[in-house]
């Protein structure tokens, strides 16, 4: 049900690249979770980037619709969402309107 994988993408380059990404994105949706983090993500037809504290990373889209890359599996869900990091228990963020 999870889907694991995330890439950091580390350079300043990558940071353009992400807010370029933003404008061809099919939706925008900003999440919460039960932990405080915050995260955004801009879905895309086969990926979607998600950026967070720890910086901008691209997860590609699996045969079942969820998202993945090499450390971290996400699901999104109409208000919600589900996140799981490789050693981490996954969490349920809730959609939000705040900031990142």
């Amino acid at each position: 049900m999870l889907v694991v994988g995330l890439l950091a993408l580390g350079s300043t380059a990558a940071g353009v690249a992400g807010y370029a990404d933003l404008a061809h994105a099919e939706r925008q949706a900003r999440f919460v979770c039960p932990d405080g983090e915050r995260f955004s993500v801009a879905v895309h037809a086969d990926h979607v980037r998600l950026r967070s504290g720890d910086g901008v990373f691209t997860l590609a889209q699996t045969a079942d619709g969820r998202f993945q890359s090499a450390d971290v599996a996400l699901q999104l869900e109409h208000d919600r969402s589900l996140v799981a990091r490789e050693g981490e228990s996954p969490k349920t963020c809730a959609l939000s309107r705040d900031a990142v």
